[in-house]
């Protein structure tokens, strides 16, 4: 498919694994020059042929952002077409477990990391004429469960700046956010993930823990790819939906809800 993004300048942070890597290689073969920035240094180094150029960057910091941004438009030589939000980790611990340091954790990691690179490079994009920023969110946002409530509460969070972004730089540029339920990345299949709290939870083996939580929470679609998100971020990022700003398109198949 033509994305119509030859050319186009793109920013994807947290973007050596999973959801921020597919997202990368699409915005690649499209024909867009990417910067992939993240804290991963090794996994960055073994994937930098695949893209424009790398950073390897804290996004959980201030300066690490400061870092990672300012490569980025001394590289570019000018703001980016394109910001890709994919900043996000989360514990499946329940309220009573999840301490201070792990909410602050959350909220560096899940929001701040997102509010300062907009801070940083929005206004400049702004400056373009017509830029887009699609921010990662989750199904968590709309549908809060007794666990991650530190990871759904700055998703949450993250709905709000998407709107009031989209708000306030309209039309120079458009601001959307997606909402992935359950996808195969490191989150849930890394040693102590998700799958293994599932496995804790429960008391039984990964694949019937993986099927108790899907049908617990009225997922039939089951759990995704990377690939599958990858695909709505670059539809929304790309001039095809110049229309669309200031939207949370919900990824996943989660039917537990109107809203």
């Amino acid at each position: 498919m033509d994305y119509q993004l030859q050319g186009k300048l793109a920013f994807v942070n947290a973007g050596a694994h999973g959801i921020g890597e597919a997202i990368a290689d699409l915005l690649t073969a499209e024909g867009a020059s990417v910067i992939v920035a993240d804290s991963d240094a090794a996994a960055l180094d073994e994937k930098a042929h695949r893209w424009s150029g790398v950073v390897a960057a804290n996004l959980a910091t201030a300066d690490g952002v400061e870092h990672a941004t300012s490569h980025v438009l001394s590289a570019f030589g000018r703001a980016p077409d394109i910001l890709i939000n994919n900043l996000g980790v989360g514990t499946a611990s329940s309220f009573e477990e999840i301490s201070d340091e792990d909410w602050a954790r959350s909220i560096e990691i899940n929001l701040m990391g997102c509010i300062r690179t907009c801070r940083i490079l929005v206004p400049r994009m702004a400056e373009l004429g017509s830029a887009s920023v699609v921010n990662m969110g989750s199904d968590l946002a709309k549908q809060p469960e007794p666990t991650l409530m530190d990871y759904g509460a700055c998703k949450a969070a993250l709905l709000y700046l998407t709107k009031a972004l989209a708000t306030q730089y309209a039309p120079r540029v458009r601001v959307n956010a997606v909402l992935p339920g359950p996808i195969w990345t490191r989150m849930w299949t890394r040693p102590g993930g998700i799958v293994d709290q599932l496995v804790a939870s429960y008391g039984v083996d990964r694949e019937a823990a993986v099927k108790r939580f899907l049908e617990e929470r009225h997922m039939p679609l089951g759990i995704g790819e990377p690939s599958d998100v990858a695909n709505a971020v670059v539809f929304l990022a790309s001039p095809l939906a110049k229309f669309i700003t200031g939207s949370s398109l919900d990824i996943g198949g989660t039917l537990r809800g109107l809203v």
